[in-house]
Parts: structure tokens; sequence; C-alpha cells
């Protein structure tokens, strides 16, 4: 397993400056290439018995995520193992997570726009076989330029006919996602799918809006509770005086339905019905 620390050469290619931060499947350094160019590598945690056909696997899956080319989702580089761990190489982003710039407060019409560009960016990634599985506005890094879709430590390669059967850049047993973005399947331990992405979504576009996730909970067994049972409140619930067209009530309605087959079944047919909401209809 790689130790890293300030200074370490990845591959002989990254020298790593300054850790970033920790996510769900590994942390994040500031890295300069051998050429002088700032990227961000993202350690992936220790990957035990690592051997050829878990290589290769972990190999598809990078290139997966590089074939992904949108405006919303953060570029991969590069990927490699180095010392036994797995990495990821993207564009050093320079901005502020999603969470921070909500927290401080931000219009319903321009929440709702930022959270239309995270959906449009996940149907990318949807198109391409791949789940996300964290979905949620502390993985959103807003640029000067716009916002990047970040952290796929978590995801999920489904499909088998491009990237191989049982694809995940995570182990077995792994915890998936973030409790109050989680969908009532993952809490209970079933596996994930599109639909359970746009559930993460759903809560993100409702936070965006309001200011608040459409439900409350203290501990991780209370957000269970909330996801199973709790029932989907209305936007306006969660921000008095706010009005919005009915057909963003209704999309959310159905991204946060508590049975996934009742959901949009990805994040392309649920980017295709928030498109059709006029943004200077929300507030």
């Amino acid at each position: 397993m790689l130790r890293a620390v300030e200074g370490t050469l990845v591959d002989g290619r990254y020298t790593l400056q300054a850790r970033l931060g920790r996510g769900a499947a590994g942390h994040v350094w500031e890295a300069r290439t051998a050429g002088g160019a700032t990227v961000a590598v993202k350690l992936l945690h220790d990957q035990a018995g690592l051997d050829d056909e878990a290589r290769r696997r972990l190999e598809r899956e990078a290139r997966a995520l590089n074939g992904i080319t949108h405006p919303a989702v953060v570029d991969v580089l590069d990927f490699g193992v180095h010392e036994g761990t797995p990495y990821l190489v993207m564009e050093r982003l320079v901005g502020e997570p999603l969470d921070e710039v909500l927290d401080r407060g931000v219009h319903p019409r321009a929440g709702f726009e930022l959270a239309r560009r995270v959906v449009d960016g996940l149907a990318a990634v949807h198109a391409a076989g791949v789940l996300h599985r964290d979905v949620k506005p502390a993985n959103v890094v807003v640029t000067a330029e716009g916002l990047r879709l970040i952290d796929f430590g978590l995801a999920k390669f489904v499909d088998a006919a491009r990237w191989g059967a049982h694809s995940a850049l995570t182990g077995p047993g792994a915890q998936l996602g973030t409790p109050a973005y989680m969908p009532p399947e993952l809490c209970f331990g079933e596996p994930a799918d599109a639909a359970s992405d746009v559930y993460s979504a759903g809560i993100l576009v409702f936070e965006a809006v309001t200011g608040a996730p459409p439900f409350e909970a203290e501990d991780r067994l209370g957000w269970v509770r909330a996801h199973a049972q709790a029932p989907i409140p209305r936007l306006g619930e969660r921000r008095p005086g706010l009005v919005v067209p009915e057909a963003l009530d209704g999309a959310l309605a159905r991204a946060l339905a508590k049975e996934r087959t009742e959901r949009f079944p990805d994040a392309g047919a649920f980017a295709a019905l928030l498109a059709t909401v006029d943004p200077a209809a929300v507030g």
C-alpha cells in the first residue's frame, strides 16, 4: 500500500504537493506533472489482493470515466496502480463545493439552474453506462466557468458489454453514498441502479431550490426511516412563499419516489423533464 506524503512521486509522473481532501473511497491530492501542469490525483483506499484481473477491471473503469466528455463532469486524465494503490488523475478544479454555495444562500432560480446542470452532467454519466452512487452538493465544484460533478470513487459500471460484469471502483462491502442523499434501496443494502442516482439528484435539486433537503433526521437510523417512510414535501413547504411551476414539483415527486420503479429510469429522462421548466418561473 502506498504511503502518501507531500513529495511522494506516483508512478514516476505525479509529485504530490498538498492533500485537498478525503472522499468516500480515497484521498485527493494536488499534484504536479513532470511537465509542470497541476492536476488532482485521487488515491483509492487500499485494494488488498489486487491481482491482474482486478487491475484490468480498474483500467476499463478508468477508461470509461476518461470517455465522458461533458462541461458538468470532471475530466479524468489518467489512471494507474502504484505500489498496490489504484489512482485516478483528474483536472485540478479551482472553485467552491456546491454545498458551501448553498449554505450561504442562493435565489431559488439560481439554485435551480445550478442543479439542472448537475443533472445534465449525470445524464452523460449514465449514458456512458456508469453510476455515480454518491451524488450530493459536496461532490459538485462550482467554478468561474460553471460546475463539475466530481468524486467517482464509488462509481459502478453497469454496461457489461463495454466495461465487464460486476465492475466497481469499490470493493465488496464498501459503504455507498451519504445518508442524507441515499435512496431507500441503498439504505437496506440493495444494489444501486440509475434510478438510485436519480433519487440522490432529486434531493440535490430540492435543496438547491429551497435551501433545505426534503427530509430531516438526526442520525443514520433517522435518515433510513425518512427515506423509506416520510412523505415527499412540496417545494413550497420547505420555503414558504416560494412559487414554482407544477411541473417542477411533479418532477421531484417522481425523482424521489420510494420505489425505484416509479422514478425516472435514468438522469437523462429526469434532465429532459427539467429542461421543460422555465427558470424564470422559479422564485
